[in-house]
């Protein structure tokens, strides 16, 4: 049966008449309460959640998280765990009698895999290993629990384990010799030999095994997830990617492998199946069908370019033969997810600026989604009835948890942990629009006004870049660039979906490849065109802000204009040529047009370093240490720069941080520097000019 999430109207009710409401302010980010993905349990009664909340008057950063069961009538809510840190991950058995979880308590010297009845009582410790777990799934017959752990592919077992670590423990060096193309990402040194593989830990007795031992292979080095993996219903056979390349970092091609579970020789033991070697781009997520007889994938056909749209692939294990389920649709999707009867998958699917779950008929292909004013996300569903849960959220709707199907008649909210706060907000208006960008092509924004916006008033304008370039502002919630949070300082904030960003088509995706920064400029630029003719907007105040690509547009735009007033840059790309510092470069030569070493001036058209003579504009510069997407040197170099020429500035700097601000004290300072720097040049609200300081 295939369900049908309506239109959920979600409205915040005042808890009393005459209460006063006020503005967001960025500790309202902090406050709130967050939420893991939902799990519903196989007989459609209950959802587990992790819900984690933050404590500002802590000197932590760390949050406290539990687990928590929601009636899906949405007139129950209990907390199943109690005890202090984190509780995370909770999967549901098959039979529906346990709950496992990830917990570190008393004496655990790392997380470990906890199971919980649903009723109640104290969880049982399930393993006892030497390195983190994570990524649960259980077995169809609820007897064992596959998870993911780092280690060393000659040290499964725990003895091995802590002899290998104590002895990098005790060595007098710390050097590191580097041979890989491949040696860190994101913010994590891959350099201790430690690969990622699939384990499976029996729930009686605690023993665990590698399950990927004897393939050669181990998932990618980039955080794998549960995305990676995937075991049949019978147990009887893993699913796996691995990047299969002679040279990680020199090439990537993620491919899926099956190995055989049920051999326990290793004469009798055959070698991993490729499954996917018909393509050589990307291959993953793999899902096994509720019967077994098929596995749902994504792919990628075009090598090095991370914004090709995922389709979505059946392989049939009978024949050996896959087909395209989504050939004519023209949008990304991801996180697969079978309905209980296996005639059709769930998918998330970029649309138009928000995330929508679409329904994909198997036998004939045909994809359902309905247009929603909001996004949708984690979706998971019910074994033995027609229900499913997801999260739910907007510009102006942090995440909620709702149910549908089962002959419900709407959508059924399951909690109401955030009510509270949210009902004191005073939130802005939300449009969305379209206007005429670069060659002439439609083009997206949301617009997201003050929360006392007079349009008889003069507002400052703050153009919102997004980062990718390949990615989207979805109208969603965010914890970091959130637009409501920006707009109670009294500025309109614009939000354009320029060309290059994803959820329009691919072809609009791939618009801006070798040229990265002209076309996204002339969208920002007709946008702002627009607002200057709208008698709300204060030409004179005008400014700019965003992070990573986004960052880079701030670099690439005050080499072009001294429009704007003052500018946000985090985390930017300031020079293409010193990037190669990065932790991934090889799939840049597609996106610039040109390797670093051929073509310099092809790349070279595209660094805003070129244009440093023309910079004029304000901005503050902010990085963190530890981003080795865009190195923390990016922003001393552009910093270094303005600095030299004259134009005020300020360097932001966290040693803590990644290309995120993801610590609350961190996240509040930055926000009192960024909304500092703007009302020190456009002022805040209609009619307060710059400060004079």
């Amino acid at each position: 049966m295939h369900l049908s999430f309506a239109v959920l109207i979600f409205c915040f009710v005042l808890r009393s008449l005459g209460a006063e409401t006020r503005p967001m302010v960025p500790e309202d980010l902090w406050n709130l309460k967050r939420f893991g993905a939902p799990r519903i349990a196989p007989d459609g009664q209950w959802v587990a959640v992790e819900v984690s909340e933050y404590d500002l008057a802590s000197s932590t950063n760390e949050p406290n998280s539990q687990i928590w069961l929601l009636s899906t009538d949405g007139r129950t809510q209990k907390q199943l765990t109690a005890t202090s840190g984190r509780h995370s991950n909770p999967r549901w058995s098959p039979d529906g009698k346990w709950i496992a979880f990830v917990s570190k308590r008393g004496s655990d010297e790392v997380p470990q895999i906890y199971v919980i009845s649903p009723n109640g009582g104290e969880a049982r410790r399930v393993t006892n290993l030497p390195f983190a777990p994570s990524a649960l799934k259980w077995s169809g017959d609820s007897s064992t629990i596959y998870f993911i752990g780092w280690t060393w592919p000659d040290a499964s077992d725990v003895a091995s384990y802590k002899r290998r670590t104590q002895q990098r423990k005790e060595a007098k060096s710390k050097a590191v010799i580097i041979d890989d193309a491949l040696f860190r990402y994101w913010d994590r040194w891959l350099t201790d030999g430690k690969k990622p593989f699939v384990f499976a830990v029996d729930v009686l007795t605690g023993a665990h095994r590698n399950l990927m031992e004897g393939t050669g292979h181990h998932l990618p080095l980039t955080q794998p997830s549960e995305s990676e993996y995937d075991v049949s219903p019978d147990g009887k056979e893993l699913c796996y990617v691995t990047d299969h390349v002679p040279a990680l970092g020199l090439d990537v091609n993620w491919d899926l492998f099956t190995w055989d579970l049920t051999s326990r020789s290793d004469k009798e033991r055959q070698q991993p199946k490729l499954l996917t070697g018909d393509n050589p781009a990307n291959d993953f997520g793999p899902v096994y069908s509720p019967d077994g007889k098929n596995i749902a994938f994504l792919r990628q056909t075009i090598k090095f370019f991370y914004a090709d749209r995922a389709r979505i692939m059946l392989h049939d294990r009978m024949t050996g033969t896959h087909r395209e389920l989504t050939g004519n649709l023209d949008r990304p999707c991801a996180n697969l997810k079978w309905i209980n009867d296996g005639q059709a998958i769930a998918a998330e699917i970029e649309d138009s600026g928000h995330v929508r779950i679409g329904w994909i008929d198997v036998a004939s292909g045909r994809v359902t989604m309905e247009s929603k004013p909001v996004t949708e996300r984690a979706a998971d569903f019910a074994r033995t009835r027609p229900l499913g849960v997801l999260v739910q959220s907007s510009f102006s709707q942090p995440p909620t948890i709702i149910a549908q199907g089962g002959g419900m008649s709407e959508p059924v909210r399951l909690e109401r942990f955030n009510e509270s706060l949210v009902s004191r907000w005073r939130l802005g208006r939300v449009e969305d629009r379209t206007f005429k960008g670069a060659d002439d092509r439609d083009v997206q924004m949301f617009i997201v006004y003050p929360p006392d916006f007079d349009p008889s008033k003069k507002w400052p304008l703050v153009q919102m870049v997004h980062g990718g370039p390949h990615n989207a502002f979805h109208n969603d919630f965010s914890f970091r660039w959130n637009p409501q949070v920006w707009a109670a300082r009294g500025w309109v904030i614009a939000i354009v979906n320029f060309h290059g960003s994803s959820s329009f088509g691919q072809e609009f995706t791939d618009s801006i490849t070798g040229d990265l920064g002209t076309k996204p400029m002339i969208d920002i630029m007709k946008s702002t065109d627009w607002f200057e003719q709208q008698p709300w907007i204060d030409k004179d105040r005008l400014a700019a802000a965003g992070a990573s690509y986004g960052g880079y547009m701030m670099a690439w735009l005050n080499g072009h204009t001294d429009r704007f007033k003052a500018m946000i840059c985090h985390a930017g790309v300031y020079n293409w040529h010193s990037m190669m510092a990065s932790d991934v470069v090889r799939s840049r030569e597609r996106s610039l047009g040109a390797p670093p070493w051929d073509h310099l001036d092809r790349v070279d058209r595209q660094n805003a370093q070129r244009y440093s003579k023309n910079f004029k504009t304000p901005t503050l510069v902010s990085h963190g240490e530890n981003d080795f997407r865009v190195p923390f040197t990016q922003g001393l170099e552009y910093y270094n720069t303005l600095k030299q020429k004259g134009v005020p500035t300020r360097f932001l700097y966290f040693p803590d941080e990644n290309h995120w601000i993801l610590k609350p004290h961190n996240a509040l300072v930055w926000h009192r520097e960024v909304f500092s720097w703007l009302e020190k040049y456009i002022g805040q609200g209609a009619g307060a000019g710059p400060r004079t300081d």
